[in-house]
């Protein structure tokens, strides 16, 4: 093979490096220079981890180790829950906490969408992901960000994260809280016990860490944001045959996914050698938090507490939602659009109850704005309730 093959099949062999590379770190748009030609792997990585600022040590396109930048600064602690913040600095805040069901309740497609699979799959399966999930929405979070958004009345954030649990979420709730302005949040979401529940996980957690856990998160947000309502949603119903075929499916029989959830197939009744299964059994620990954090009961007959509201949506769902295994996700365990239908109306309808819905919310815009808007709009300032006032 000559100099010329040889140069020719190295120029290509590293062009699909750094194809390879754009894709890992999605800089599409950061290009290495022509003197890139010859750099190795890791002074690729350098490149396109600071961003396309570090180049090799020493400026050509030799081979060489890349540049370290200077030491950044070390990182501050965790940040610890203090008192409350005391001045509201922005908009609205609607905080979502948990684990992959909140997570995926911001997904906007559904699986028909462009007969394809939608782009959240997609940056899944990048980053490694063993089980890819279709997207089936629009998500429940999407729905409310689509209403205060229209309002302009709120922002929504979600802060859930897939495969979170109890334990990892009162570890981290310092970090996630501190990077907002607690005054701020009028309204949180918290649901977590899905991914506890599996004891042959690495993420299940024991009962009683799970009840602790619970009430130790309760605590810590009212504690850090006194005036905002806290809606607990339990987990839902799980499809445990449903759920283990499809992991066996998407990963080639690599893993198994028939430690999660219950089987459905068949009611086993408490009293019988069975049990209750083990998913009700921390549905009922989480609703027992909540009532005791002051948040109402949840059932056949729920009533809201001063500090919030509990939502049983293993029961609603088994209860109050019309064929509800034709609604299930083809996975078993997450929501499919119809039950992220099911899930916003309940959390809408919730909020509507204690006046803090989208339309029971007052507009939130910078003053030049709402100043113009509400002398030349043929619609004038908002009633109490927060609907637009018709100019006559």
């Amino acid at each position: 093979m000559s100099v010329s093959d040889l140069i020719e099949k190295l120029a290509s062999t590293q062009a699909a490096l750094i194809k390879a590379l754009q894709e890992e770190y999605f800089c599409d748009d950061v290009v290495p220079p022509q003197s890139a030609f010859g750099w190795d792997a890791e002074a690729l990585r350098a490149y396109f981890e600071s961003g396309g600022e570090t180049l090799p040590a020493n400026g050509s396109g030799g081979n060489g180790a890349a540049a370290k930048p200077a030491a950044a600064a070390a990182p501050p602690p965790p940040r610890e829950l203090g008192p409350p913040d005391t001045v509201a600095s922005g908009r609205p805040i609607f905080l979502a906490l948990g684990d992959s069901l909140t997570e995926f309740g911001q997904h906007v497609c559904d699986p028909t969408w462009d007969k394809k699979a939608p782009f959240a799959t997609d940056v899944l399966q990048r980053q490694g992901m063993d089980i890819a999930i279709p997207e089936h929405g629009p998500g429940w979070l999407t729905l409310l960000q689509r209403d205060y958004s229209w309002r302009t009345s709120a922002d929504v954030l979600n802060r859930g994260y897939s495969g979170c649990n109890s334990r990892l979420l009162r570890a981290s709730l310092s970090e996630i809280l501190g990077s907002i302005n607690r005054q701020d949040v009028f309204a949180i979401t918290l649901s977590l016990g899905s991914n506890d529940h599996v004891s042959a996980s690495p993420g299940g957690v024991p009962k009683e860490e799970f009840k602790e856990n619970m009430a130790a998160v309760l605590s810590s947000l009212q504690e850090a944001m006194p005036s905002a309502k806290i809606i607990l949603i339990t987990p839902g119903r799980i499809n445990k045959e449903k759920w283990a075929k499809h992991v066996s499916s998407v990963t080639n029989g690599r893993l198994d996914g028939a430690g999660r959830g219950e089987t459905l197939t068949g009611v086993v009744t408490q009293g019988s050698s069975g049990s209750n299964s083990a998913l009700k059994q921390y549905v009922a620990l989480a609703c027992e938090a909540g009532e005791a954090a002051g948040l109402g009961t949840a059932g056949v007959n729920p009533v809201k507490g001063p500090r919030g509201a509990v939502l049983n949506l293993n029961y609603m769902m088994q209860y109050q939602l019309a064929n509800y295994h034709e609604a299930e996700h083809p996975d078993g365990y997450h929501f499919s659009a119809k039950l992220n239908r099911f899930v916003y109306k309940s959390v809408r309808d919730t909020l509507e109850g204690m006046k803090l819905s989208p339309v029971q919310m007052p507009m939130h815009r910078p003053a030049p704005i709402a100043e113009f808007q509400s002398t030349a709009s043929k619609y004038g300032p908002s009633d109490d309730d927060g609907r637009l006032r018709r100019r006559v």
